[in-house]
């Protein structure tokens, strides 16, 4: 396990008090000062190079404006407290302004022509929308705009749906390059025969039909992103797998396309990415209104299968406004741990009027009242429904999987039905939560894009760190039992008095802290987390003068 020092929870506490405006992040150990004219910034260093009695080492890094009297200043942020430092600066007769060093970013807003109006994306209160009632894409592209992992896997979402335009200029689609089309052959060994193109499940070729409500779902998916052209995908450059459930609208047809999706990223996984795709979603934007699940087992299976292998499913509740918990429906009903169902929003943050609901059956909404997307033909337009809505979600699984963070593939691929379902935790817990769907919907949020991605970067923060501790200014935590854990857990550390124990989720909130056994030595601590909802969180013990490491935890 990772130990990761106290003072990591500070940074990711203070990070989201700045989830919803434009943040700001103070760059450790400098300080941007403007002097008075006749001022010596050599001197003010010598003069607070000690600050009540510690050692600052502050020094001049560089000059950046000679005739403005602006210098920018190092210190020893491990070792003095900024703001203490800043203040005593500030109050000094020679500094006109003192400030911290502040890292920003620039603003990603895509040059796609069509982009102004995706609401779903960046609601500006265009066409009488409220303001902010979107995903943030533009602040989660801040951080990534998708297509590869960190380990160069090659992103995939997998759309199963009844048909596609594969010619639409602004969709990037996944080919079977292991494959050579239309000679007959299992080129790749994979099971299915010139697959080159996707796979239509019912003909058993990859000559797919073109049709609207597919190629609309792609592009709100993976619509390339910044090329000048129509609108803009969740992700700018993932690869979407077409899958047709064919002809008939069949069940069959269905649980074959799922086959084969879970096909080709079991390969993947076998072969450490020699063949097959390495899909991390999939989108189901059609089924069964009113449908139980007890009639329907294969079906619902289906994403405990794909789940087994690391593949997360979002699915489109009705179209009908209706508890999908008391009268059904499939897919959205089936209870699979791999599978998300997703309602649909407007853009005031409403629930359509014509969507399914359940506090226990539906996990959040997205957008999907008059959609701006792809069409066949190269040509763009607004759709409606939970169809609509559900891909935002296919593609922000997608999206999160692209932040850099070596370790999270590593894991993924080591445990791929374990992380799939963390990433899963950390989507759910990273919605806004808006009123038209509290005490309706599992999360009672609406989905956050940013906030999603957000969490899988706190999370990459937290594990990469190195302990940098002296092993006489902290706590030991021994052990953590069981991890993963449910209802409760245990931990071991040895510790001096006045301790307390902080459990802080991936987007820095402390949602849980308890007081420690008050006495000296090696100490049994058991943590009831009825309470806590799945998900990552780190753990750590914290005293008045001394920091514990922090170790990783699972609650499923």
């Amino acid at each position: 396990m990772r130990k990761t020092p106290i003072l990591l929870f500070a940074f990711l506490i203070s990070i989201n008090n700045f989830m919803h405006s434009q943040e700001f992040i103070v760059v450790p150990g400098n300080l941007i000062v403007m002097l008075n004219s006749d001022a010596d910034a050599y001197k003010l260093s010598e003069q607070f190079y000690y600050l009540n009695d510690v050692k600052t080492d502050l020094k001049v890094e560089r000059v950046l404006s000679e005739s403005m009297h602006i210098y920018l200043f190092d210190f020893n942020a491990a070792i003095i407290d900024q703001t203490q430092l800043l203040n005593a600066v500030k109050k000094d007769h020679s500094v006109k302004i003192a400030q911290f060093n502040h890292t920003f970013k620039e603003r990603v807003i895509p040059n796609d022509t069509q982009f102004g109006v995706m609401w779903d994306m960046n609601n500006t209160g265009q066409s009488g929308g409220v303001i902010d009632a979107d995903i943030d894409a533009p602040e989660a592209w801040n951080i990534t705009t998708g297509g590869l992992t960190s380990q160069g896997d090659t992103i995939v979402v997998a759309v199963v749906d009844g048909g596609y335009d594969l010619t639409q200029q602004d969709l990037n689609f996944w080919k079977n390059y292991k494959e050579i089309p239309n000679n007959g052959i299992d080129d790749d060994n994979n099971g299915y025969i010139d697959d080159h193109d996707g796979w239509d499940a019912i003909a058993g070729n990859d000559n797919l039909t073109v049709a609207a409500h597919g190629t609309h779902v792609c592009g709100t998916i993976g619509a390339k992103g910044n090329n000048g052209v129509g609108v803009t995908g969740v992700n700018w450059n993932v690869k979407i797998m077409p899958v047709s459930y064919g002809s008939g609208n069949l069940e069959s047809g269905a649980i074959a396309s799922y086959a084969y999706i879970r096909d080709q990223r079991r390969l993947y996984n076998k072969t450490n990415g020699a063949k097959g795709a390495f899909v991390v979603s999939t989108n189901s934007s059609f089924g069964v209104d009113l449908g139980k699940p007890s009639a329907y087992p294969l079906w619902c299976a289906m994403y405990d299968s794909l789940g087994a292998v690391g593949i997360l499913s979002a699915g489109a509740t009705a179209n009908q406004n209706y508890n999908v918990d008391t009268q059904g429906d499939i897919p959205t009903a089936c209870t699979s741990k791999w599978l998300i169902s997703v309602t649909n929003t407007t853009r005031t943050d409403a629930k359509n009027g014509s969507c399914g609901y359940g506090l226990t059956s539906i996990d959040l909404g997205s957008p999907g009242t008059n959609i701006t997307s792809t069409l066949p033909g190269n040509t763009y337009g607004t759709m409606t429904g939970t169809s609509m809505a559900t891909p935002h979600i296919a593609g922000a699984i997608a999206l999160m999987y692209s932040v850099p963070c070596s370790e999270l593939i590593t894991n993924y691929k080591t445990d791929p039905a374990g992380v799939a379902l963390m990433v899963k935790d950390s989507l759910l817990n990273a919605t806004d939560p808006i009123a038209a769907l509290n005490g309706i919907t599992v999360t009672g949020g609406r989905l956050n894009l940013y906030k999603a991605v957000k969490s899988i970067q706190n999370y990459c923060i937290a594990v990469a760190v190195p302990e940098n501790e002296t092993a006489d200014n902290k706590l030991e935590i021994k052990s953590v039992y069981p991890n993963p854990a449910s209802n409760s857990l245990s931990i071991v550390y040895s510790s001096y008095e006045n301790v307390s124990i902080s459990i802080v989720n991936v987007l820095g909130q402390e949602i849980k802290r308890i007081q420690g056994n008050n006495t000296k030595g090696e100490q049994h601590v058991q943590i009831d987390l009825s309470s806590i909802d799945k998900g990552i969180y780190f753990i750590s013990v914290n005293a008045s003068n001394k920091k514990s490491n922090t170790m990783k935890i699972v609650v499923y």
